[in-house]
């Protein structure tokens, strides 16, 4: 019998000091013993690596690697990827958390539908308010097939569906290895919404589980959500190697890269224009907005969140109902389809 382990949990991680050892608590609460957790520190300049030492606390399952240089979360996870044995690879975050059948669920789905790829939904979290399920409604109902075509629509501005592209799915490490897959270094965001584009452009589906079985922290370090113009020039220049590369896309693939060509300029218009307001150059800023109109809901967006943000403010009752713990979200019950 192959002492081979199921699943290599994949954790980059980048002066994740204060939430790294909850994460790894998270994976040694797996109701699914086969895994290796393979931790990539690059070059942290906090005390992850020893917090993340202590918290492994000798477990042979555990490894940790430490860069020389900071390279960004790519190179991280591409070294990873080196170092793996198992037949799966699951990505999780040095700063978010699983439930302890997360692992468990997910193969078991995947034996059953026969799916090299597969997430589940996210559950949004942090210190300042409640948990927040990632998935609306009517796509959370069952789990359904996402098409290339929809993943990378979901990743555009103004979709009707989320960006697809946070998701954490779970690999077969074979389909990677046949594939000669690599993280690209070049992103330092957006690195794993191009990784899982070039898997499915070789056909293969994501299945989406609906059951939140990713607790994603959002906070004050985060750098998810903080898209600077290098940034976007990056993911302009990886969305057009995408598009050379001689794979013959449908229609509809087609229909949505061109999509996602218009999302990423308008989004690179939407940072000329607010850095242009900030340096007073508000003629210049009106220029570039009445060019790109599909930027104006864009430019609503900070005042609404504003707003919002008072709102909530004069609805808390009180602190300590809005205050999410490790043990709160590890605990909850997740009931799952079998």
């Amino acid at each position: 019998m192959s002492d081979r382990p199921d699943i290599a949990v994949i954790m980059a991680n980048y002066n994740g000091a204060r939430f790294i050892a909850a994460a790894i608590e998270s994976v040694l609460r797996q109701t699914l013993t086969s895994w290796e957790l393979i931790i990539v520190d690059d070059a942290s300049t906090d005390d992850s690596v020893a917090i993340a030492e202590r918290a492994a606390a000798g477990d042979p399952r555990i490894r940790i690697v430490s860069q020389r240089t900071n390279r960004g979360p790519g190179a991280a996870r591409n070294r990873a990827l080196d170092l793996v044995t198992a037949r799966w690879i699951a990505i999780v975050d040095s700063d978010d958390l699983i439930p302890p059948q997360r692992l468990q669920c997910l193969l078991r789905r995947a034996h059953i539908t026969g799916a090299a790829i597969i997430a589940d939904s996210l559950l949004e979290f942090s210190l300042k308010a409640r948990p927040r399920a990632f998935l609306p409604g009517w796509l959370s109902a069952e789990t359904s097939w996402i098409s290339l075509d929809t993943f990378i629509r979901s990743n555009c501005l103004y979709s009707r569906v989320p960006p697809l592209g946070y998701l954490k799915p779970m690999i077969r490490m074979d389909v990677i290895r046949e594939l000669g897959l690599r993280y690209d270094e070049s992103l330092r965001i957006g690195e794993d919404y191009y990784f899982l584009v070039r898997l499915m452009a070789h056909g293969y589906r994501l299945l989406l589980e609906p059951a939140s079985f990713y607790f994603y922290r959002k906070h004050d370090k985060s750098i998810s959500h903080r898209l600077r113009a290098s940034d976007i020039l990056a993911l302009i220049a990886a969305e057009e190697r995408f598009v050379s590369r001689e794979i013959p896309f449908s229609p509809p693939v087609q229909a949505a890269l061109r999509r996602r060509q218009r999302t990423l300029r308008s989004l690179l218009a939407y940072d000329e224009v607010i850095t242009a307001i900030k340096c007073g150059e508000y003629a210049s800023a009106a220029r570039r907005t009445a060019r790109r109109p599909h930027i104006w809901p864009m430019l609503s967006q900070p005042v609404t969140a504003r707003l919002r943000r008072l709102a909530r403010r004069g609805k808390i009752v009180a602190e300590r109902d809005n205050t999410v713990t490790l043990e709160t979200l590890l605990n909850e019950s997740v009931s799952v389809r079998p």
